[in-house]
């Protein structure tokens, strides 16, 4: 045995040595592919097993062949052993970082990944394999409409817009493709753009009551009722019965002050569907803008009947008894409301049912419970805008804790320093307090710096009306006048002035003024 040893070493050279390592690895490698192609044909046949063990058996024999990988996590995925199967496609993206298959198998077991825990990243993990597929190869349209869908579930819409954007390079006629598009460009609130999509895909299918219906939604986000109102009835000309849009034409109506045309909307709806509690909810809306109020009560009872636990009906009865003045209803109805226990609703609006309990608190004369509602309205949620802190400050006031007050009109002035009502209220709390200097020197700084406002002219005479100086406040009012003659708000300020000085005439004159520019118009 060690002669036979002795003899081959003598008849294999150092030369000869590497050219028969790759003649051996070349072996290999056929092996590999010979075992590779045996599976395949046993995948054909059905036989899983047996394909399963041909591809470890390439695996072992070649081992730097991403492409086994890669069919064997296919195999695995189809076997449902997803776990063995996201091993074996992330080892051929480990192994290729260029190989197109690897990244697409890799994306399709994330995606599959998705349905159970983790969802949400699992799909962030299939988004980006995606990326590589288009980034290697960007005209597969079938991995752009992959990583489209997934960037839409994701709430992702600028990134599902451009991946639709992308796909339509490759299919520029395609128009479920610009639908898609213009709806996360709207998503994404680039309302121009999505408008534009929106008109080429009607462009494509001149009679799409659904591309109507988008570009309608569009318009109304954009806060441009009569583009809006436009398309809706253009949707509606192709698909009478869609509920979808009529409602959406009622919303758009009635925001844009038309409550009687928003109530046919409604009214077209529950024709046809008498439980409709969108329809019924629009309804009572209507109505209550109509101020038909007892009718508008009677459809917000069928409303809280059908769904007790219902917020939006609950708070909309208050708004009904707002209308009506009945301050003493409306608090009552909201600390019902604010007293329903663990309400998830409740607490992500408890902010604005907090103010409106406040309010209602302040017009019954109930100041210092105004000013606790106030400060939970303060304290619910992310920080508060001024014109709350304003609010608290002023219940303080009123229920005549003069320090509090000037304590919190200060605190928040010190978060809101250019804030008008803040620096006002501030100056008539120091005058109160008989600081008379302090006072006038924060209504001379507001003056100085805003000489031509009329809204900061306004404030400013408020604070001499206040202080009895009736002349220094006429004498401002009518500077504000001089920049802007039709302000209704200050012709009332103007004659409410003119009156405390018994100038009677004077006060009419400019009170039939401001009829003459808005006839509806009135003084309370």
């Amino acid at each position: 045995m060690l002669i036979q040893v002795f003899l081959v070493a003598l008849i294999v050279s150092p030369e000869a040595a590497p050219a028969q390592a790759v003649a051996a690895q070349a072996s290999a490698r056929a092996e590999a592919y010979y075992q590779y192609s045996l599976g395949l044909q046993e995948r054909l046949a059905g036989n899983v097993d047996e394909a399963l063990a041909a591809y470890r058996r390439a695996q072992k024999l070649d081992p730097a062949a991403s492409s086994i990988r890669v069919e064997t996590a296919r195999l695995l995925r189809e076997m449902g052993r997803l776990d063995e199967a996201l091993q074996e496609a992330k080892a051929a993206v480990a192994l290729d970082a260029d190989d197109t298959d690897a990244h697409l198998a890799l994306a399709q077991i994330e995606q599959i990944q998705a349905a159970g825990p983790g969802a949400e990243d699992a799909l962030r993990r299939a988004a980006a394999q995606y990326e590589h597929v288009v980034r290697l190869r960007p005209t597969d349209g079938q991995a752009l409409l992959n990583m489209a869908g997934i960037y839409g579930q994701l709430q992702q819409h600028e990134q599902a817009a451009r991946a639709w954007e992308m796909y339509l390079a490759l299919d520029p006629g395609n128009f479920e493709a610009h639908v898609q598009r213009g709806t996360h460009l709207l998503l994404a609130g680039e309302s121009e753009k999505a408008a534009a999509a929106m008109r080429t895909a009607l462009e494509l299918q001149p009679g799409s009551a659904r591309a109507y219906q988008i570009l309608g939604d569009i318009y109304a986000r954009a806060e441009k009722p009569e583009e809006a109102v436009q398309n809706y009835r253009k949707a509606l000309e192709v698909d009478a019965g869609n509920v979808r849009v009529r409602l959406g034409l009622g919303e758009v109506l009635l925001d844009s002050k038309q409550p009687s045309e928003a109530l046919a909307e409604a009214e077209a709806v529950l024709a046809s569907d008498a439980q409709n509690r969108f329809a019924l909810d629009l309804k009572a809306r209507s109505l209550r803008d109509l101020r038909r109020l007892d009718e508008a009560d009677a459809v917000v009872d069928v409303l809280i009947a059908g769904d007790r636990s219902d917020l939006k009906a609950s708070y909309l009865k208050v708004t009904i008894a707002e209308q009506r003045r009945d301050h003493a209803k409306a608090a009552a109805l909201l600390e019902e409301i604010l007293a329903r226990p663990e309400s998830s609703e409740v607490k992500s609006s408890a902010r604005m049912l907090h103010v409106h309990l406040g309010f209602a608190y302040q017009q019954l004369g109930r100041y210092k419970d105004a000013a606790r509602e106030f400060q939970r309205g303060i304290e619910a949620g992310e920080a508060p805008d001024a014109n709350l802190l304003t609010l608290h400050a002023e219940a303080l006031s009123l229920a005549r804790e003069k320090d509090q007050a000037l304590v919190a009109t200060r605190a928040a002035r010190g978060r809101f320093p250019d804030d008008l009502d803040l620096a006002a209220l501030e100056a008539t709390l120091l005058r109160e307090k008989g600081d008379k200097a302090a006072a006038t020197a924060i209504v001379v700084a507001l003056r100085a710096k805003s000489p031509t406002d009329s809204k900061v002219l306004g404030r400013v005479a408020d604070f001499y009306r206040r202080a009895g100086d009736f002349q220094e406040a006429e004498g401002t009012l009518r500077q504000a006048l001089a920049q802007e003659p039709k302000n209704l708000a200050v012709l009332f300020q103007l004659g409410a002035v003119l009156e405390r000085q018994k100038r009677h005439d004077a006060a009419e004159t400019v009170f039939r003024q401001a009829l003459e520019i808005e006839p509806e118009s009135a003084r309370c």
